[in-house]
């Protein structure tokens, strides 16, 4: 049942594969927004009918190319609303799901031009709404189950940037612990080590939980790998839900924010974060952390740049934390 449907959708262009790929191929299924975002399974997929053509690239062999020595991205220049890495509607997505590490090298080698953010996260912490709120489409699976996302699922945003949802780590009822450490931990690793044109990390955490050790060793081998990290602080219209009043709220926000901070040793850039867009705190967070996307994805001499980005713009709000 659905399997005719599906086969039309590849014939179409959206999909499709190579009998000259392996079966790791068939797993890599593209969506676009205008279509109905169902996931195929990988067995589910292998038992499909492979139609005689090629599979569709992510992108095209232009954008795919590593850039050339001084090109300077169109996107770049100009700040009318198509000009935006991410628009406030109308975004084409398409995502490439990535759950081995031959599929995953795959898709870092076909989006090799294009720099590359992810989002990281504990499960229920947040990560699938605030890429969802940040696209303004329903792609990433927020759910209350853990282990949602079971793949490096690289979204390819206006053919300008690579959003990658990572697996969710486990959260501290400890389910999915066995396949984060056997099977999510090493794709996310070799993601994060192979994947040169990466140049930052999101990492969301709920602004209530206490840190894990689990999420302290991680954060820790990430920036250890070179991979600068930004903190988001998501579920912050939660506090407010809690608080008596505006000041018991803004007390109860800093209490929470250092302790966070002091428990992952972490002295990066943070942002506060909410997915309820009629709350003018959320609409506000948005722009600030898509500006700063613009800002990491514009710095062309990778990491380390966009390292020392962060480090300033987090030592001029620390100042100005201490005028204040």
């Amino acid at each position: 049942r659905g399997i005719p449907q599906l086969a039309r959708r590849s014939a179409s262009g959206y999909g499709q594969e190579s009998p000259k790929h392996g079966a790791q191929d068939a797993s890599m299924v593209l969506h676009r927004q205008s279509l109905p975002t169902t996931r195929v399974p990988l067995l589910f997929a292998l038992s499909m009918a492979r139609p005689a053509v090629r599979r569709q690239r992510l992108v095209s062999a232009a954008m795919a190319a590593p850039a050339r020595e001084g090109y300077a991205s169109p996107f770049l220049s100009g700040k009318g609303n198509d000009d935006f890495v991410v628009r406030n509607d109308r975004n084409d997505v398409r995502v490439l799901q990535c759950p081995t590490p031959p599929v995953l090298r795959q898709g870092i080698a076909e989006t090799a031009g294009l720099p590359h953010i992810c989002v990281a996260g504990e499960s229920n912490a947040g990560k699938s709404s605030l890429i969802n709120h940040l696209l303004k489409k329903k792609l990433a699976k927020a759910s209350s189950v853990a282990g949602k996302t079971r793949s490096v699922d690289l979204m390819l945003v206006n053919e300008r940037l690579v959003l990658a949802d990572l697996p969710g780590l486990p959260s501290r009822d400890h389910q999915v612990e066995r396949l984060w450490r056997s099977t999510w931990e090493p794709l996310v690793a070799s993601y994060v080590r192979e994947c040169e044109p990466l140049r930052a990390m999101l990492y969301a955490h709920d602004i209530r939980w206490k840190v894990t050790p689990l999420v302290r060793s991680f954060l820790q081998d990430v920036q250890a790998s070179g991979l600068p990290v930004v903190l988001v602080l998501t579920k912050d219209d939660r506090i407010a839900d809690e608080a008596d009043d505006r000041p018991s709220e803004a007390r109860r926000r800093l209490k929470l924010t250092q302790a966070v901070r002091r428990s992952l040793d972490f002295r990066g850039l943070h942002f506060h974060y909410s997915t309820e867009s009629s709350l003018p705190s959320s609409r506000r967070g948005r722009r600030q952390l898509l500006s700063l996307i613009e800002d990491l994805i514009g710095e062309p001499g990778g990491r380390e740049e966009c390292r020392r980005l962060l480090e300033a713009r987090a030592a001029k709000k620390q100042g100005r934390a201490e005028q204040d």
